[in-house]
């Protein structure tokens, strides 16, 4: 019977968990210890000293005294960004109980274990953990067996979901019925149910009713989640979230909270179509002790020194939305207030588009329109988006909403998109196609930039504290440096005139492309700052490339100016993996001095993944961040050595505005060099590690077709190197 892995390995709660010393471990050190929060065991062992750089290891558990053996399902003790690199292939012989220890001859490693279900007989674990080391060709090197006890009596385990209190919602039997919500038992696939039991419920035109499975605890409990899809929140919440594993068998982290007067609440997933399928196997809640949950707690101690701003697309949000009452906005943004940004940057359209907004100077988005590709549909179509035209005002709402939660917003509008030929596309730019050139309006004319400014003006009407234009995402309608620096100007009288009447500064954000990125000669940076025109300046990346950008020149455009630099660190899948290779640029630009960073897309962290949400919660602080690193430094020798690659992000490969970066495990962030088909291309003596360059020259760095990447990295007196088979995309 199969159990889950672990998802997020927090790093606090390991400290009481794993070894002091990654070698020379005395007997005393070769035991299983619990983690306090996961309630995973992580058993060590001893790599003999004569052993080669590449071994495998092989594990399995017996119950005690017998010589019943089964391949156990584990993970390497590896850092949550390995985790999450991790290919799925890696992932699959994870859960067969064999992984690869890499240089690791004379050093006690660690694999983590998970005995629920199957070596857990009434919440007790009382076995034997064999762990074998072999050679690459299978022959033996070591057997060492590890005698494990642990007591999780206390853990609460809900596998029966005809316990809810709503009698009859859900209905009990061996196959789901054509709707409805479903306790279904006696599944042969276990990847469907632990037990051979899940909850299911069947998609159809209305939703589900929620379920609710009462609970009766009291004090903080970590809580975890198994299934492929499910939406869940507390009774006492004001949102839910979205969860689902994302490889099989693997847990996630959800939270952990408080839980006296609680009960559990079950939602239907929602998608830009409407109701889907929903499948929960399992929710797991471990009681944490006081000195547990202060750890935890103590990530996010310190001075909350650093301006973080966070944007959000209720645009991206309401397309997987059910929208239909005002209400629903806080649901957003009261995910935006676990982080504690300091100012939420609220987009409301693009220039030229119709507007996400409650728009009287422009026409709304009331209907149906297309989006990005998701999954395998390349222009999928919704209506949830102009609902929430139809139902509600999206701004003075959120504005309203974010003021109650204690909040700092801006209204946010993106320089120029039409979205030539699509539902999208403004009635402006049918009436007057000479106002622009392609998908973008022309700021150099006059036109034009009185109807920015009109909408401007009306945003700021309806009681924006702020206002924001990104000129990152689409820089087009930058046709000069001359153009954007009038409109600036235009913007700033605006912003006074609204001051002069409320007795404060109206603050202005702008994002705009950082050095190399496309038509980035066409922001005046140095002259922005030198008059004042703006209070934000947010230099950024476009997709994948040009995340590490120099940060010099702009501290040297702000420098005796009020205006605060806040570099841009891509929040979206392009951009650098959470937890460690975002931390690392944060890290970087924080060391330099910046006061803060912007993160775009802030709503594609906060609101998808909890994991990513509380490392979202760390950056206000340059304690938290430095903590972290340190964090990472001292468990760092104790982690298995490893290589890991960003994927790419589509199925045919590396697309040509994707960067390959590089995570090491195991080792010091120290020298790299990676070779392509046997050519060296990239030499690093530090981070960050990415094949060829960020600079556009490196877009064909990966051609089409397959290729072996070879990596080595600089481990004490030798390398760790990997070899590993990738792809460029044809598209």
């Amino acid at each position: 019977m199969p159990h889950p892995l672990p998802n997020l390995l927090t790093s606090l709660a390991l400290i009481a968990t794993m070894p002091m010393a990654a070698c020379h471990a005395g007997e005393n050190d070769m035991q299983a210890r619990t983690d306090p929060v996961t309630r995973y065991l992580h058993i060590p062992y001893r790599v003999p000293a004569d052993a080669p750089e590449e071994v495998r290891v092989r594990c399995s558990w017996s119950p005690s005294g017998r010589e019943d053996w089964t391949p156990a399902r584990v993970t390497p003790r590896v850092s949550e960004t390995a985790l999450r690199l991790a290919p799925r292939a890696e992932w699959e012989r994870w859960l067969q109980g064999t992984l690869t220890e890499r240089r690791a001859a004379g050093l006690t490693r660690a694999v983590v274990f998970n005995p629920y279900p199957e070596a857990q007989i009434e919440g007790k674990v009382n076995i034997a953990f064999r762990i074998e080391i072999l050679r690459a060709d299978g022959t033996p090197i070591h057997t060492q067996i590890v005698p494990v006890q642990a007591d999780n009596s206390d853990v609460l385990y809900i596998e029966d979901w005809t316990k809810v209190v709503q009698p009859g919602a859900v209905a009990r039997g061996s196959e789901a019925p054509a709707s409805g919500w479903t306790w279904r038992t006696g599944l042969t696939d276990r990847k469907e149910g632990t037990f051979g039991n899940a909850l299911f419920g069947s998609p159809h035109d209305r939703p589900l009713p929620k379920l609710t499975y009462p609970l009766d605890l009291r004090g903080v409990y970590a809580v975890f989640v198994l299934g492929d899809s499910i939406h869940m929140r507390l009774s006492g919440d004001e949102r839910t979230d979205s969860l689902g594993m994302r490889r099989p068998y693997e847990e996630v982290f959800w939270r952990w909270k408080r839980m006296d007067r609680q009960h559990l609440i079950l939602k239907q997933p929602h998608y830009y179509t409407g109701y889907t399928a929903a499948h929960l196997d399992y929710v797991r809640l471990v009681p944490l002790s006081e000195k547990t949950f202060r750890q935890l707690e103590g990530q996010y101690e310190g001075k909350k020194d650093k301006f973080v701003a966070g944007y959000f697309e209720p645009y991206s949000w309401a397309f997987y939305a059910d929208f239909q009452e005002s209400y629903q906005h806080r649901d957003p943004l009261a995910a935006f207030a676990e982080t504690n940004l300091s100012l939420i940057d609220i987009q409301v359209g693009r220039m030229g588009m119709k507007m996400v907004y409650e728009t009287r100077r422009a026409d709304q988005l009331l209907h149906n329109t297309h989006g990005d590709p998701i999954g395998d549909d390349p222009s999928p179509e919704t209506y949830n988006v102009g609902r929430m035209q139809q139902y509600s005002n999206t701004l003075e709402t959120e504005l309203r909403y974010a003021r109650e939660m204690g909040m700092t917003a801006h209204a946010n509008f993106g320089a120029t998109a039409c979205y030539v030929g699509t539902p999208l596309q403004g009635d402006i730019t049918q009436k007057h196609p000479d106002w622009r050139t392609g998908d973008s309006l022309r700021y150099g004319l006059p036109e034009v930039r009185e109807f920015i400014l009109g909408l401007y003006r009306e945003a700021l009407e309806i009681g924006a504290p702020g206002i924001s234009i990104d000129f990152c995402r689409y820089p087009d309608g930058a046709d000069s440096a001359d153009s954007v620096n009038i409109f600036l100007r235009q913007l700033r009288r605006l912003a006074d005139e609204f001051a002069a009447e409320r007795g404060e500064r109206v603050p202005i954000l702008i994002r705009f492309p950082a050095r190399g990125v496309r038509l980035w000669r066409n922001f005046d940076y140095s002259t922005w700052a030198k008059e004042g025109l703006v209070d934000y300046l947010c230099p950024g990346n476009i997709q994948g490339r040009h995340h590490h950008f120099d940060i010099e020149p702009y501290r040297k455009a702000v420098r005796g100016t009020k205006v605060k630099l806040l570099p841009v660190v891509d929040g979206l899948e392009w951009g650098p993996e959470m937890p460690g290779l975002y931390l690392w640029r944060v890290e970087q630009l924080y060391r330099a001095g910046v006061p803060g960073i912007y993160i775009y897309q802030a709503d594609g962290r906060i609101l998808s993944w909890p994991p990513d949400r509380r490392t979202v919660r760390l950056l206000n602080s340059r304690a938290a961040v430095r903590r972290w690193w340190a964090e990472d430094a001292r468990l760092r020798p104790q982690r298995s050595k490893g290589i890991y690659l960003t994927p790419s992000s589509y199925p045919d490969g590396y697309n040509v505005w994707e960067r390959l970066r590089v995570w090491l495990e195991g080792v010091p962030m120290g020298e790299v060099e990676m070779y392509l088909d046997g050519k060296l291309v990239s030499h690093y003596q530090g981070p960050p590690y990415v094949l060829g360059s960020e600079e556009n020259e490196s877009d064909e760095i990966i051609p089409p077709g397959e290729h072996a990447l070879r990596i080595r990295a600089r481990d004490g007196g030798g390398w760790l190197e990997q070899t590993f088979s990738i792809r460029g995309s044809r598209s």
